[in-house]
C-alpha cells in the first residue's frame, strides 16, 4: 500500500544506475520483486543487490552508496519495526520502503512515524513500472527530507554560533588529551590568544602555573566519565593571560557525547569586578563590625564609671571624715585640751576609716582590673587561657547599670572552673549584644522580666543558651533577626547589627553555631554550639 500516488514522472538527482538494496529473506518474494523491476522501463538503469540478514544490509550500506532499501519487517537477525532504525543508523539519508506480507494501517503509520518513506503490501503493485514509481517516489522524498533537514540544521547551527560569539562568557570545547576544538570571540578577548594560537592548545595552559596540574587531571576524568558529581559544579579558580598576567575566573563544566567521542564545554567568566566588589563588601563589614565593637566599648565604659562610682564615694567619704577628725585632734592637742578617752576614739575611728578606705580602693581596683581585662579582649584578637564564669561576671557587671534602669533581672549560671582557650572578647561582645538586644526588645517597658544566660560542658561541646520571657519574636521576622540592618526599633536606638554581629562571631570567629526559637507571648531563646577548646589552668 502507497500512501501517496506519485507524479507520472519524477527527475531524480544523478546520472549513474539507481542502487537498490533488497533486504528479504524468503527467496521467491525476492526473485518475484527482482523480475517485476526487471520488466520496468528506466533510463538510468536499475542494480538490484538482494541481501537475506539485515547484518548483511547493514554490511552492504557501509560498502556502498544506495539510493533505497526494500525492508521486509519479518527478518530472522531483526525486530520487525526496530529493523527500520538499525538502517537509519548505519545511512541516515537513504530512503526505506517497508515491503511486509500484512496489511495493517497502524503498522503502516508507526513505520512511517520511524523514518520509513513508504509501506507496501507483497503483491499490493500491479507490474515493475508501479512498484519502480514508488520507489523513485520514495528516492524523491527522501531527498527532499534531508534536504530540509539540513536547512534546518543549518539555520540552527548559524543561530547557535551567533549566541555563541555574542556571549560575554568563554566558552570552549575540548576533547581527548585537554586540548582545544573551538573556542568563541571571549575566550579570545579574555585571555589574549588569537583564535589559531588556542585550538590545539592544551586547556590547563589557561591556568595559573600552580592550578595546571589539578586542571589536567580534572579534564581528564570529566571527559573519561569518572569525575564525581561536586567536581563538575561550578569552581572558582585563577586565569593566566597570554602576557602571563593572572586574573579570577569562575568555570561551569559539562560533558556530551559528539560524533561518537566525549567532548567537554567549558563556559569561563571573568569575575575580577566581582571580587572587587566582595572585597570592599567584605571591608565595609569589618567596619561594621568594629564600629559595634567600638559601640560596646562605650557602653563599658559608662558602665566602668557607675560602677566605680560606688565605692570611690565611699572611700572619699572616709577619707574626708579621717581628715576632719585629725584636725580637730591636732586642735585640741595644740590647746593641751585632748584627753586619753579622745585619743583612743580618734584611733578606733582612724583604723576603721582605713579600713572602710583601703576595702573601696580595692573594690575600685579590682573592678577597673576586670573592665580593663574585658576592653582589651574586646579590642583584640588575642587567643588566650580564661575562665569563662569569672570573665563573664565581669562582663555582666559592666552591663549592670543598663539593667538597673530597667525593672528586669539578669540571671547567670556556669559551670565551675570551665577554661577555654580562645578569643574571649567574642564571648564579651556575644553576651553584652545578648542583653542590650533584650531589654531594646524583649519586654514591655512597664512589665518586670528575666533573662538567662547559662553556660556548660557536654561531648567536647560547649553550650550556651540566654533566654528571656518576654514578648517574642514574630514568625515572619524571626528568619530575618540575624539579617544586618534588620531592626523593628529603627530611630528609637536599633542599628539592626547586634545580633547579625552575633551570628557572625558564633558561626565563623568561634567556628559554631547558633539557633533562635521563639513563641509569641513566651519569650525567645538562642542555643549556642562550640568547639571545646580547654584552656591551661
Amino acid at each position: 500500500m502507497s500512501t501517496d500516488s506519485p507524479p507520472p514522472s519524477v527527475n531524480l538527482p544523478g546520472t549513474g544506475p539507481m542502487q537498490l538494496l533488497l533486504v528479504e529473506d524468503s527467496k521467491f518474494d525476492a526473485r518475484l520483486i527482482e523480475t517485476f523491476l526487471s520488466m520496468a522501463e528506466f533510463p538510468r538503469g536499475l542494480e538490484v543487490q538482494h541481501v537475506s540478514r539485515l547484518s548483511e544490509a547493514r554490511q552492504a550500506l557501509e560498502q556502498q552508496s544506495i539510493d533505497c532499501v526494500l525492508l521486509d519487517l519479518g527478518l530472522p537477525d531483526g525486530e520487525g519495526l526496530g529493523n527500520i532504525e538499525a538502517i537509519t543508523q548505519v545511512s541516515p539519508d537513504t530512503a526505506i520502503i517497508v515491503l511486509t506480507g500484512l496489511k495493517n494501517d497502524t503498522i503502516a503509520t508507526t513505520a512511517l512515524q520511524q523514518g520509513a518513506q513508504d509501506y507496501i503490501v507483497k503483491g499490493d503493485y500491479e507490474d515493475g513500472d508501479a512498484l519502480l514509481r514508488t520507489i523513485r517516489y520514495a528516492i524523491e522524498r527522501r531527498a527532499k527530507e534531508v534536504k530540509e533537514s539540513q536547512a534546518v540544521r543549518r539555520a540552527s547551527e548559524d543561530l547557535i554560533r551567533s549566541i555563541v560569539t555574542a556571549v560575554p562568557d568563554g566558552l570552549v570545547t575540548v576533547r581527548e588529551g585537554g586540548l582545544i576544538e573551538t573556542v568563541n570571540p571571549a575566550m579570545v578577548r579574555m585571555f589574549g590568544y588569537s583564535i589559531g594560537e588556542l585550538v590545539g592548545s592544551k586547556i590547563h595552559e589557561l591556568s595559573a602555573i600552580t592550578q595546571q596540574r589539578p586542571v589536567q587531571a580534572l579534564m581528564e576524568s570529566v571527559l573519561a566519565d569518572t569525575a564525581r558529581d561536586e567536581d563538575r559544579n561550578d569552581r572558582e579558580g585563577i586565569g593566566r593571560r597570554k602576557d602571563g598576567s593572572e586574573f579570577p575566573i569562575e568555570v561551569s563544566i559539562g560533558r556530551m557525547m559528539a560524533d561518537g567521542s566525549p567532548m567537554v564545554v567549558c563556559a569561563i567568566r571573568d569575575i575580577t569586578e566581582r571580587k572587587k566588589a566582595e572585597e570592599s563588601l567584605e571591608a565595609a563589614r569589618e567596619q561594621l563590625l568594629v564600629s559595634e565593637k567600638l559601640a560596646s566599648l562605650g557602653g563599658l565604659v559608662a558602665g566602668v564609671a557607675h560602677e566605680i562610682n560606688t565605692p570611690i564615694g565611699i572611700g572619699v567619704t572616709a577619707a574626708s571624715h579621717l581628715q576632719e577628725q585629725t584636725e580637730d585632734l591636732v586642735e585640741r592637742m595644740a590647746s593641751g585640751q585632748l584627753k586619753k578617752s579622745q585619743l583612743e576614739a580618734y584611733v578606733q575611728m582612724a583604723s576603721d576609716s582605713a579600713g572602710i578606705l583601703l576595702g573601696n580602693l580595692r573594690r575600685a581596683a579590682e573592678l577597673i582590673q576586670g573592665f580593663k581585662q574585658v576592653a582589651v579582649d574586646q579590642s583584640s584578637d588575642e587567643r588566650r587561657s580564661f575562665e569563662v564564669r569569672p570573665y563573664l561576671d565581669d562582663v555582666l557587671l559592666s552591663l549592670a547599670p543598663n539593667v538597673r534602669k530597667t525593672p528586669h533581672k539578669l540571671e547567670f549560671s556556669c559551670e565551675e572552673g570551665l577554661r577555654l582557650l580562645g578569643h574571649p572578647g567574642n564571648w564579651s561582645q556575644i553576651v553584652t549584644n545578648l542583653v542590650m538586644n533584650a531589654l531594646l526588645h524583649a519586654f514591655e517597658s512597664d512589665k518586670p522580666g528575666t533573662m538567662t544566660l547559662a553556660v556548660r560542658r557536654v561531648d567536647g561541646r560547649v553550650l550556651m543558651t540566654f533566654a528571656d520571657d518576654g514578648r517574642g519574636i514574630p514568625p515572619d521576622h524571626l528568619k530575618q533577626i540575624f539579617d544586618p540592618f534588620f531592626t523593628t526599633r529603627r530611630g528609637q536606638g536599633g542599628s539592626g547589627l547586634g545580633l547579625h554581629v552575633v551570628y557572625n562571631l558564633a558561626t565563623q570567629a568561634m567556628d559554631g553555631r547558633v539557633s533562635c526559637e521563639s513563641e509569641l507571648g513566651k519569650g525567645t531563646r538562642f542555643a549556642f554550639d562550640f568547639p571545646y577548646v580547654p584552656g591551661a589552668p
